[in-house]
């Protein structure tokens, strides 16, 4: 009994066996600080990768070739990566609402952290970039064209304050009888007659409309407006529109639908909204100020575009 408690009292190589005890923590503790500096490490080489794929994939990104924005974001991810890394991660990529994303996932090898029966760490990384568009060619088709008064829609460039008028549809009434009384007349272009305009080299575009109550051009007048036909002279007198409305105008830009909306009153609509960049055909619709329920001015506009050269792309995420 006497050695029994004595056993119990004796303290000679507790030093080793509480080492001994505490050594697996210790390793695991040590294991995890290195390996998490690897993972770190490894996670700021994804990182730079991914921000440089979707930056450049954004540099190229028009709103309708994403496959090409895609291919060049992955050949910055090879180059970046190399391919045996590139390999071994998973590649995500989107290219939606003029923002590019990249997101990569893989695994670290660990060292210490293996006594803890844990081999990999997960390291994941997201990267996502703006690409600013502008449109840089329209193709305008003109559709159906109604009512009694002339009307001229121009799309106006401007440079350095200077403005440019690049785009013009003309309609001249002749017949104020026709649909019962919703009135027709001719059109320049013609109806269904495509045409194209270059609006790359500018700082803002904008439309506008331009109406002349008694049916004629500026330059002529109509002798009896109360008629049913239309007939034109020429008169040198007549320099000026009744109405003109344009879209970077808050108090006459809810004058244009689109797509069958009308823009909001009072608001500065960004020119992707009117010049769209999601590669589709989209159809404008012009009131002239003569009743709200019925649109006047009628065509479709297909939009391509390009990114702001490059030079306003940024990383957002």
């Amino acid at each position: 009994m006497k050695r029994f408690r004595d056993f119990l009292k004796d303290r000679s190589g507790a030093t080793a066996l509480t080492f001994a005890l505490m050594l697996v923590p210790i390793m695991g503790m040590t294991g995890l600080a290195v390996d998490y500096s690897v993972a770190t490490n490894e996670r700021a080489t994804l990182q730079d990768a991914a921000d440089a794929a979707a930056l450049a994939g954004a540099s190229v990104f028009t709103g309708a070739n994403k496959q090409a924005a895609e291919d060049r974001a992955r050949a910055y991810l090879k180059a970046n990566l190399g391919m045996a890394k590139y390999g071994a991660v998973t590649v995500n990529f989107s290219a939606a609402n003029q923002r590019i994303t990249v997101s990569l996932a893989g695994q670290t090898q660990t060292t210490f952290m293996r006594i803890l029966n844990q081999d990999t760490m997960a390291v994941g990384v997201n990267a996502q970039a703006l690409a600013p568009l502008k449109p840089s060619s329209a193709t305008i088709k003109v559709d159906n064209i109604y009512g009694h008064w002339f009307k001229r829609v121009t799309v106006v460039a401007v440079k350095n304050g200077v403005e440019t008028t690049v785009g013009t549809v003309v309609y001249q009434p002749t017949d104020h009888s026709f649909e019962s009384g919703r009135g027709t007349g001719t059109t320049v272009p013609t109806k269904d007659q495509m045409t194209t305009i270059t609006l790359s080299d500018y700082d803002s575009v904008y439309l506008k409309m331009q109406v002349k109550e008694d049916g004629c051009d500026i330059g002529y007048r109509n002798p009896d407006a109360s008629k049913t036909i239309v007939k034109c002279v020429v008169d040198a007198k007549k320099t000026s529109y009744n109405r003109t409305y344009t879209t970077n105008n808050k108090d006459t830009v809810h004058y244009l639908f689109v797509d069958g909306k009308q823009l909001p009153p009072q608001s500065t609509p960004p020119l992707t909204d009117i010049f769209s960049c999601d590669g589709g055909t989209h159809k404008h619709a012009w009131e002239d100020g003569g009743g709200w329920a019925k649109q006047d001015v009628f065509y479709t506009v297909t939009s391509a575009c390009k990114s702001v050269d490059g030079e306003l792309v940024r990383l957002t995420h």
